[in-house]
């Protein structure tokens, strides 16, 4: 076998076709990974300067009605982790800040790829999709003449004559061609060690875990193409129909398939129009509250009638809280109740979509990488909920204090009550935590498994066909 592998590294050191493909593919990988760090490191300088412009606006916005003030209110901002050096996954399409005004769930804003380029949108230059897109074919260059070319020179027979066994010849050249991919690797070991000199404000949990997780993913992408492309060269004749397949199957896995199946996603299950989904929220939360249909009326009536039940009095004049802050608060917990309905509606349809894919993985091993990339990185979608989840749930709990401080403090004032800088300064500030691996995990534990799958079929066609290849070379 070392015999074996030494020669097929002597064959490639002697291509210059294959030294040309690695040393772009390097160098590639080097400038998307220093591109990946200057994005983070700005990303993660210019949070944290609104992070402190929205503190310092808020603590010092002077004398003002609560409700006033939530209607200003402040901005959640999604921290960008140091593992988005090597794969930002779905951020730049999916907004970084929330405003969380009363009233209303505002959607994320600040999304990269709407002040991107065409090109950007199609292809960016990260290590992830360097990986996934050009470490596939330098490993059918490889390997594609791996059995066939044996074959064609007549060596194949020689090698049988000296005794060495099919599974030998395979994972030799296997071994062989993992070798010169593992080449590679400088531009990884760089996306790391610049994702660990980033300014992580809120660390991913686990992870180093997530970064042992994320090379493993990628290695047994590789190796799956590697099995595959010395498979197909073992079952035929020639070494150019094994590129001319291996090309075709790298095109349609890796170029067309992901573009597909967002397509055949989106149209399966639709997301409804921004605009669309925008007006139908504000309608739906606020009209059948606040309108003057009779429907509105009467649910503004039951809430008087319960209220001065609740205080024992007989008109709002006699309660000892202010009332106006009383029924801002019931607007919001009516509100809620729609936000809840119509947002969970909407990640509804984007979790299809993202299920509809995940069937397309099973002809694409790149959707499965991807998911697994992207999720082990805290950049997809997943990540993104879970992210607006908690930043709506401050704003409900931030709404909340400021009504209060109306309700309890405003007396019969209404809207004339106002709160001073000792009161802003009060209000605690949005803290995020990142899910835990687990959880992570456990939403894309059957991408591991399609990735899995991948690797094992493309290993057992390899094995099979080198068997194979020896048994119609013996024959004839």
């Amino acid at each position: 076998m070392k015999a074996i592998i030494w020669k097929e590294l002597l064959q490639y050191r002697r291509d210059g076709r294959i030294l040309a493909v690695l040393l772009i593919t390097l160098a590639l990988g080097f400038a998307s990974a220093f591109n990946g760090w200057s994005t983070v490191e700005t990303l993660q300088r210019e949070r944290q300067a609104a992070v402190e412009s929205d503190r310092e606006t808020w603590d010092n916005q002077g004398k003002k009605n609560p409700h006033s003030a939530a209607h200003f209110s402040r901005y959640a901002f999604q921290p960008t982790s140091n593992l988005a050096v090597f794969d930002p996954g779905l951020k730049d399409f999916m907004g970084s800040a929330i405003w969380l005004e009363a009233h209303y769930r505002d959607p994320a804003t600040l999304r990269a790829v709407e002040d991107a380029v065409e090109i950007q949108r199609f292809a960016r230059l990260t290590p992830a999709w360097i990986l996934q897109v050009f470490a596939p074919l330098l490993a059918i260059l490889l390997a594609f003449a791996g059995i066939a070319a044996e074959r064609e020179r007549g060596t194949l027979r020689q090698v049988m004559s000296s005794g060495v066994s099919p599974q030998y010849l395979f994972v030799g050249k296997a071994i062989a061609a993992l070798c010169i991919i593992a080449l590679l690797a400088p531009s990884v070991i760089a996306a790391v060690a610049l994702a660990a000199n980033t300014h992580d404000e809120v660390g991913l949990p686990g992870t180093g875990l997530r970064l042992a997780g994320i090379v493993l993913a990628y290695v047994i992408y590789i190796g799956a193409f590697t099995f595959a492309a010395i498979g197909i060269s073992a079952r035929v004749s020639k070494s150019k129909t094994a590129l001319v397949v291996l090309v075709g199957f790298w095109a349609t896995s890796v170029v067309f398939m992901p573009r597909l199946a967002t397509d055949v996603g989106s149209a399966i299950s639709p997301a409804p129009e921004a605009a669309d989904f925008e007006a139908r929220l504000s309608s739906e939360s606020s009209t059948p509250f606040w309108g003057g249909s009779d429907e509105a009326q009467q649910r503004r009536a039951d809430i008087e009638t319960r209220v001065l039940q609740q205080y024992g009095v007989d008109s709002i004049d006699d309660l000892p809280i202010n009332y106006d802050g009383y029924l801002l608060q019931e607007s919001e917990e009516f509100a809620n109740v729609v936000f809840d309905r119509m947002y969970d509606e909407l990640w509804g349809a984007y979790e299809s979509q993202a299920d509809i894919v995940r069937l397309f993985s099973l002809v694409s091993p790149t959707l499965a990488l991807s998911n697994v990339s992207s999720a082990l990185a805290g950049s997809d979608l997943y990540a993104h909920r879970h992210f607006a989840d908690r930043a709506e749930q401050f704003r409900r709990d931030f709404v909340r204090t400021l009504n209060e401080e109306m309700i309890e403090k405003g007396g019969q004032d209404g809207y004339g009550y106002m709160a001073d800088n000792d009161f802003w300064q009060q209000n605690p500030d949005f803290e995020y935590q990142p899910p835990s691996l687990g959880a992570v995990l456990s939403n894309i534990w059957s991408d591991i498994l399609v990735l899995l799958a991948w690797a094992f079929v493309a290993f057992r066609l390899a094995a099979r066909s080198v068997r194979y290849s020896f048994k119609q070379e013996a024959m004839a």
